[in-house]
């Protein structure tokens, strides 16, 4: 079969193959990821659809990395084969290519936000007295 998803073992949708029109397993753990934070995170006013962490902290293609200045963002590079890397600043951390680019890239985005940003997210603790994520890279 072809399709992105058939180079890992790939499978069928409604008893058809894998292709480029559903989404990876990259992207579906991204929306999760990304769901799950802009739910813990405050309402923005300059964003009333709700979405924070969508809107503020991750930037996909076809937008430009440097398209908003951020201190931080996961930035998906590439839809198909889907490719992640962290923005710091003006600068663009490349991740490995691969399965687990995302998740390399979610650590590293952890890693920097503990080491640089005294574990916060926004107004958001990822810490223990927060959302406890940074236990992941301790």
């Amino acid at each position: 079969s072809s399709g992105i998803n058939a180079e890992y073992g790939g499978g069928q949708y409604k008893n058809a193959p894998w292709n480029k029109e559903l989404p990876t397993d990259s992207q579906i753990v991204a929306h999760c990821v990304n769901t799950y934070l802009d739910s813990h995170l405050p309402r923005n006013p300059m964003y009333p659809e709700g979405r924070t962490f969508t809107t503020q902290y991750f930037v996909q293609t076809p937008s430009k990395a440097d398209s908003k200045k951020r201190d931080y963002a996961l930035y998906q590079s590439s839809i198909h084969p889907p490719h992640f890397k962290v923005l710091v600043g003006e600068e663009v951390w490349e991740v490995s290519k691969g399965r687990n680019n995302l998740f390399h890239s979610l650590l590293l985005l952890l890693f920097h936000l503990r080491a640089e940003q005294h574990g916060m997210l926004g107004p958001v603790n990822l810490g223990p007295t927060g959302l406890n994520m940074l236990w992941i890279i301790e």
